[in-house]
């Protein structure tokens, strides 16, 4: 069996969307992985935002906030004299870097994860 014969479509462009499940956005098949033990796809811009998301709790300064795509140097220069505060967030099922705007709508929603930590005291108020 020759490969022409396995793969008689290979010239046809992909129209065959598929959806991540972490971002919901269609993507083609070959932008998607799926991860080990899991079902799920995830695309290959979520793995790299949380690849970024671990590289900054290593150390690493932040690329930005995934939510707004607003850059580190866009969020320090836009609040001058001011402290700058990113969150490493499990949401959706990966790690997920955001700035302060965008914590603000997910942290309620998940109050879950926060009870009885300090955190969750401290920032969120939570009983």
């Amino acid at each position: 069996m020759t490969s022409a014969a396995v793969l008689p479509f290979r010239n046809v462009p992909d129209v065959a969307l598929q959806r991540c499940n972490y971002c919901s956005k269609r993507r083609r098949r070959f932008e998607l992985r799926r991860l080990a033990g899991h079902a799920q796809l995830i695309c290959d811009d979520c793995i790299d935002w949380h690849n970024r998301a671990v590289e900054f709790l290593a150390g690493s300064v932040p690329p930005g906030c995934q939510e707004c795509r607003a850059t580190w140097e866009f969020l320090r220069d836009s609040t001058p004299f001011v402290e700058i505060r990113m969150y490493v967030v499990p949401k959706d099922g990966i790690y997920q870097l955001l700035c302060a705007a965008c914590v603000r709508p997910y942290l309620p929603k998940r109050q879950d994860l926060y009870r009885g930590t300090q955190f969750g005291t401290d920032v969120l108020k939570l009983p």
